[in-house]
């Protein structure tokens, strides 16, 4: 009996372990697929979306743009094929991500509110209010602060996982702060905390002690954002985070630097000139020079003071050419995106036109057997405005069937041309109706003929029955 136990609870073990390893890997957490599982046809198209939309968050997380816009439409095209509505809800979000810039807002907002409505459509108030926080974030980015600070607030009431919580609370400090609100900045800071290991989502935790950080140098408290600005150059150079971790040192030097402690400011901003080079961002650069130049020139090293400051105008220029690259980029993205959506909307409708193409089959088979049925049927007898409605609803059904044929071909001959087109239909119908007039005449025919023979040998019938009856004259 106890060999019989510890067999069921291996069993059990063997059977739900594969389970559970396969749903941990079904869940949001930014990983970076290097092994390029993602492509793996043999997976299960499940299996690959979640892949793909976590090698999206770990591309993010590094900064990698141009792998984000490939990563984000091969995302949105799974999704597609899935047709789960909070699939697809985040992939629009990702792709409203990868078209970065406020040059794009329009664009961004297009699939962000997409977002919002698969968001809806599942119901799932996580997703609702991650949506509301995507397009936060385009207004935030414009400068309309009190807009992004009304939509935050109503993703805060819907988003329920720690992950959104901390973005949306990040979000909230960040615009609190730029508002000059200070105390609301620190307030929200707190709140976005709570994520409790760096491992569970490093790049969540190092941006909420950045927001730290940031909202005690806006009150002056200057160790208290030494700490927690530390704390998140840590936690984002060992995790390879790209935006806490330059953004802490600029602000870190420059809360240093308005403190009189210019060699930490020195520091800093060499620190952050050299990660921000090692990832190629650009903004970071133009922050990190800036200060450096800023803090030379208050130690009165002008030769120092003007090497920054010309690596920040040639940083800056490198800036603009890439924000009109990266417009240029967005556009072509955006149109391979349009292609997508327009390839998805033929393909609904070569499906549509052929499952009505089926349907007209099918009712054209059934009005014709009913016609023949009652043409060779011994025993009924139909009426010719019978047959004269009967014959109608089949000339219909036949010129809809001709038309569902034929117009993709004449949509191409007359190029989208509607006169064109209503001529075409005129002359087919045109051709049709002649035909329908002789069949309906050969129909009724042969149902005349038929019905007088039906009538004939039921007469004949009543004949040899009252003969059969004794005492019975027919003639009579």
């Amino acid at each position: 009996m106890i060999r019989l136990h510890r067999f069921v609870a291996l069993l059990a073990v063997a059977l739900f372990t594969p389970l559970a390893l396969h749903a941990q890997q079904l869940k949001y957490k930014a990983q970076y697929d290097s092994l390029d599982t993602r492509h793996d046809l043999s997976r299960p198209l499940i299996e690959r979306y979640f892949i793909t939309a976590n090698h999206g968050a770990a591309c993010f997380n590094l900064g990698l743009m141009k792998e984000i816009r490939s990563n984000a439409k091969e995302e949105l095209a799974i999704a597609e094929e899935l047709g789960i509505d909070s699939l697809l809800s985040t992939a629009c979000n990702h792709v409203g991500d990868a078209l970065n810039g406020s040059a794009e807002a329009a664009l961004q907002l297009k699939y962000f509110y997409q977002g919002l409505d698969y968001a809806k459509r599942s119901g799932n108030p996580n997703f609702i209010g991650t949506a509301q926080k995507q397009i936060a974030t385009v207004y935030k980015t414009l400068g309309d602060l009190p807009r992004a600070l009304g939509l935050l607030k109503l993703a805060l009431a819907n988003v329920n996982s720690d992950y959104q919580i901390n973005r949306t609370c990040c979000h909230l400090s960040d615009t609190y702060r730029l508002m000059g609100q200070p105390d609301s900045a620190l307030y929200w800071a707190q709140r976005s905390n709570v994520v409790p290991r760096p491992e569970e989502d490093n790049y969540g935790y190092a941006r909420s002690y950045y927001m730290l950080g940031a909202a005690y140098a806006a009150k002056g408290e200057r160790q208290l954002a030494e700490v927690h600005f530390a704390r998140a150059i840590e936690v984002a150079d060992s995790f390879h985070v790209m935006i806490p971790l330059y953004g802490s040192l600029v602000a870190r030097g420059q809360m240093e630097l308005e403190a009189g402690d210019i060699p930490a400011a020195i520091a800093d901003g060499r620190r952050a000139l050299l990660v921000s080079r090692e990832g190629g961002n650009l903004e970071g650069l133009v922050g990190a020079s800036d200060l450096l130049r800023r803090s030379f020139k208050a130690t009165g090293q002008a030769d120092s003071a003007y090497h920054y400051f010309e690596l920040r105008v040639m940083y800056a220029d490198s800036l603009i050419n890439a924000t009109n690259l990266n417009k240029l980029q967005n556009m072509a993205f955006a149109q391979e995106l349009k292609e997508q959506e327009d390839a998805k909307l033929k393909a609904e409708e070569v499906a549509a036109r052929s499952r009505n193409i089926q349907f007209g089959i099918i009712a054209l088979i059934v009005i014709t057997l009913g016609i023949f049925l009652l043409i060779f049927s011994r025993t009924s007898v139909v009426g010719a405005k019978a047959i004269k409605n009967l014959s109608l609803i089949a000339l219909l059904l036949f010129f809809e069937f001709i038309n569902l044929l034929l117009h993709p071909f004449l949509d191409r001959v007359t190029n989208h041309s509607p006169i064109l087109m209503l001529l075409c239909m005129a002359a087919i119908a045109g051709l049709l109706i002649p035909l329908h007039h002789r069949m309906e005449k050969l129909i009724t025919n042969m149902l005349v003929s038929k019905n007088n023979r039906v009538r004939l040998e039921a007469a004949r019938k009543t004949i040899e029955e009252l003969e059969a009856r004794p005492g019975t004259d027919p003639t009579n």
